[in-house]
């Protein structure tokens, strides 16, 4: 009998604990710690003045069933995010609160509500560069996925400068610096002025392997840049940094040459 029970106990720990863990799908999980953090299970935004159902629908489904580390911060910019991506640009969170759910479950379930005023919706007018040498406006004009009188969305233009920094340390400017500032108009309108500042462009110098005969000769075939090539990280050996980090068995060295 004493053994039956103890069993039971155990399966009903067992089933505990299942019940405990809250789902979050893989794609939607943005949690530095998988053991911690909140699951959203419902996301209200009230206090806007132009925004349709249908709308507000849309900007509340990509946090809703998401997990997020338990940051107010970054939850309440990711709210702000969303408007700026629908080109809210001046978007004013004036309110945020976090309501927790069950708070065994792992992770936790929380409702988000903001009290938002969105504000004026503005469309891009112009880009302009300035500080620019390796390349042209046009070619640095290109990388952002938006034309003149399309709505100002935020991640259109962060996936922009992302695009700059891969095209000119694909060059060898690993160093790129950008300063991104914005003019807002009276026709709703936003001008993006990006300073440049590309600094010097680097080359490959000796590639230097201390290991094994064999694992250095592997790793000198794998490498792709040829000493005074201009160095872009793209070409860099994955199986040679993978080495590196874990037995610390190579040593690159890199030349600059400015101008």
């Amino acid at each position: 009998m004493r053994g039956n029970l103890l069993f039971a106990g155990v399966a009903a720990g067992v089933f505990l604990t299942t019940l405990l863990h809250a789902d979050c799908a893989k794609d939607n999980d943005h949690r530095s710690n998988k053991n911690s953090g909140l699951l959203i299970t419902d996301f209200i935004i009230s206090g806007t003045q132009r925004l349709s159902s249908t709308e507000l629908n849309r900007i509340e489904g990509p946090l809703t069933g998401s997990c997020f580390d338990e940051s107010p911060e970054e939850l309440e910019k990711r709210v702000r995010a969303l408007f700026q991506d629908r080109g809210y640009f001046g978007v004013v969170v004036k309110s945020f609160r976090i309501k927790p759910g069950d708070p065994l479950l792992l992770p936790k379930t929380v409702t988000l509500e903001a009290e938002v005023l969105e504000g004026t919706r503005y469309r891009l007018a112009e880009i302009t560069f300035t500080g620019n040498h390796a390349f042209s406006a046009a070619k640095l004009r290109s990388a952002f996925p938006l034309s003149k009188g399309d709505l100002f969305g935020r991640d259109k233009i962060a996936g922009g400068l992302d695009g700059l920094r891969r095209l000119y340390a694909a060059d060898g400017f690993i160093d790129l610096m950008m300063i991104p500032d914005t003019e807002n108009s009276s026709d709703l309108t936003i001008n993006l002025a990006v300073t440049v500042m590309e600094g010097p462009q680097y080359r490959m110098g000796k590639l230097e392997i201390l290991a094994k005969k064999e694992i250095a000769d592997r790793l000198q075939a794998e490498w792709q840049l040829p000493e005074g090539a201009v160095f872009d990280p793209r070409k860099s050996s994955p199986a040679a940094f993978g080495i590196h980090q874990r037995r610390r068995a190579t040593c690159t060295q890199l030349s600059r040459f400015v101008g």
